[in-house]
């Protein structure tokens, strides 16, 4: 029987080492045995692993659409683009420690990242792609700047600020003109040239827009994005995600397809952007809006407005109708991240009439997005959503006026905290001075 050896293994030794079957102390640049023998001593490269999707393993089937992706298999590849050597690398402390924020802390926060596929896509895949297209590169910094800008304020005001702004600035010009290109087609496949790349800085852009309404309220008065002439509407934010519905449906059968990397995302449960006619829907098959429906339907009736056709009815009616399946998910119980997902895919549910509408400040608009925010408020408890919802509500309540207090008692007593978001209040209605 052989002797038990009293050391670890070296694995990462030398090769005269290694060809002397020798432990290595693995001290560079010259390990102790090479240094003693004044011998050159040489490292063998390493081997970088990255992570894919396998070709040819059969996943177990399960009841969700997810699950075809839920295992990643290390493969040895080449890294594209390849590494650099050191010293011909700059490496900016400031991007490094953004870059740690993000894998660390940051990519956990991100939607859907319950599922331990999109995680890892997140944790993974995204920063994979960004060493590969710099505008997704510039728009990680950035997020990452503004997630430690929410965990550090004493920072928030000094170098993270420029910091955030940078990298979002230059992000936001790539994106432009990547966006200019696909409207004009170019690529030649049918899809504008639209890659995953594309795609994901557009979904990290948009909730980028989002965290910036918390800045909105640096006076303390609460209500988001107010300007000169007080409350604004979150256009910003809504416009980029319907962005994302153009760049994400012209791709979204060819990207699951393949299994592309921002496929586990694409396919994760809530499934609220697609569907079975490839046409963007508020959820699956069957009746999603459960005991809701019909429950909210006051919002388009309530204080009538002569100057409402039967068209601009039709789109608040669409709107109510989303709003009644977040309320069916928030009763039922679904996670945070669920709740935050459907949330997040209002804007581009949503007909493009709603956002001209809601920059016109209709009184309706802006209560339906009051109660968006008011759905969303159970579920604010990460970074890029907390304190928004109360911010945005106190803003709207500011400026609908006396005649909508009555409707916008439920939104604001639930962003205050004096009622839980499930139970919704609205069965009687004299209490809330609504009337029909």
């Amino acid at each position: 029987m052989a002797p038990r050896l009293n050391h670890r293994k070296s694995t990462r030794g030398c090769r005269r080492c290694k060809a002397r079957k020798v432990k290595c102390n693995e001290q560079r640049p010259k390990c102790s045995h090479c240094s003693r023998h004044n011998l050159p001593c040489e490292y063998p490269a390493l081997e970088p692993r990255v992570y894919t999707y396998p070709g040819t393993t059969t996943t177990t089937t399960t009841s969700t659409a997810q699950s075809q992706f839920q295992y990643l298999t290390p493969c040895p590849s080449p890294l594209k683009p390849p590494l650099q050597p050191p010293h011909l690398t700059p490496l900016p402390t400031t991007s490094l420690r953004l870059l740690h924020q993000y894998i660390t802390h940051t990519a956990q926060t991100m939607g859907t990242a319950q599922i331990p596929s999109v995680r890892a896509m997140w944790e993974v895949s995204v920063p994979e792609m960004a060493f590969e297209y710099p505008p997704l590169l510039n728009t990680l910094l950035g997020v990452a700047a503004a997630h430690r800008a929410v965990l550090l304020p004493g920072e928030a005001e000094g170098v993270l600020r420029g910091v955030k702004e940078r990298f979002m600035g230059v992000a936001v010009g790539g994106h432009r003109l990547d966006m200019a290109r696909v409207l004009r087609g170019a690529g030649g496949d049918g899809d504008g040239g639209v890659s995953e790349m594309v795609c994901m800085n557009a979904i990290m852009i948009s909730l980028y827009t989002l965290t910036l309404r918390r800045e909105g309220d640096r006076d303390g008065s609460g209500g988001g994005g107010r300007g000169r002439g007080g409350y604004e509407p979150p256009l910003l934010w809504m416009n980029m995600a319907r962005g994302i519905r153009t760049l994400i449906g012209r791709v979204y059968y060819r990207l699951v397809e393949k299994r592309a990397r921002i496929s586990p995302l694409l396919v994760a449960r809530p499934v609220v952007h697609v569907n079975g006619n490839g046409n963007f829907s508020g959820g699956g098959g069957g009746d999603i809006y459960g005991d809701c429906r019909g429950v909210l339907g006051f919002l388009v009736d309530v204080n009538p407005d002569v100057s409402e056709t039967e068209e601009i009815r039709a789109v608040y009616s669409e709107c109510v109708r989303y709003l009644e399946g977040m309320l069916l998910a928030v009763k039922t119980g679904e996670t945070g991240f669920d709740i935050r997902k459907r949330f997040s895919s209002f804007p581009s549910m949503m007909p493009g009439e709603f956002l001209r509408l809601l920059g016109e400040k209709r009184p309706r608009a802006l209560v339906i997005v009051a109660y968006l925010f008011a759905l969303v408020k159970g579920a604010e408890g990460v970074w890029w959503l907390k304190g928004i919802p109360e911010m945005e509500v106190r803003g709207i309540e500011g400026v609908v006026g006396e005649k909508w207090r009555g409707v916008m008692e439920w939104p604001g007593r639930v962003v205050r905290g004096e009622v839980d978001v499930g139970h919704l209040i609205l069965g009687d209605r004299q209490c809330l001075g609504v009337d029909v």
